[in-house]
């Protein structure tokens, strides 16, 4: 891998991304409920590697197929992005915590962090750009919410 290669795995646009994973953590809370959680056992996370599997249901009708393939899908969804929020800083944490599991506005997590609302601005992004980096990195999904800057990204 030369240099140039190097660079463009890292030309990301940054404020695409900060939309694209506020996007999907705005639909985060159906996606617990599906995997049968509460979207604040972010907030203490219990991190497993062990495969998921849920029973139930009779998968031969075909209108249940998409909901089971939803539902089984649905906690390996959770378990990833609980292990990313462990690979973030604790600012980054407490902040889509607060933004997305508690619905807190900006002002008040500027004020249980003691930073300006301006700052928690700046920082969200920052925070929406790490997730995306920790979420692409595990094992089972890579989901990747990063938006590339017109660049082939360098894959493997």
């Amino acid at each position: 891998m030369d240099g140039a290669e190097l660079t463009a795995l890292f030309q990301y646009d940054d404020e695409q991304t900060a939309k694209n994973v506020s996007d999907f953590f705005k639909n985060f809370k159906r996606i617990s409920r599906m995997a049968g959680e509460d979207p604040s056992a972010l907030k203490s996370p219990v991190i497993s590697d062990m495969p998921v599997s849920h029973g139930g249901g009779n998968h031969n009708e075909d209108k249940l197929v998409d909901h089971a393939n939803a539902t089984d899908l649905a906690p390996k969804i959770m378990n990833d992005v609980k292990k990313a929020l462990s690979h973030v800083s604790e600012t980054s944490r407490s902040i889509i915590i607060g933004s997305y599991v508690d619905d807190l506005t900006n002002a008040t997590i500027a004020q249980r962090l003691g930073y300006s609302e301006r700052r928690i601005i700046d920082l969200k992004k920052v925070a929406l750009n790490e997730f995306a980096d920790s979420l692409e990195a595990q094992e089972y999904l890579h989901i990747n919410l990063h938006e590339e800057c017109g660049m082939e990204l360098v894959k493997g």
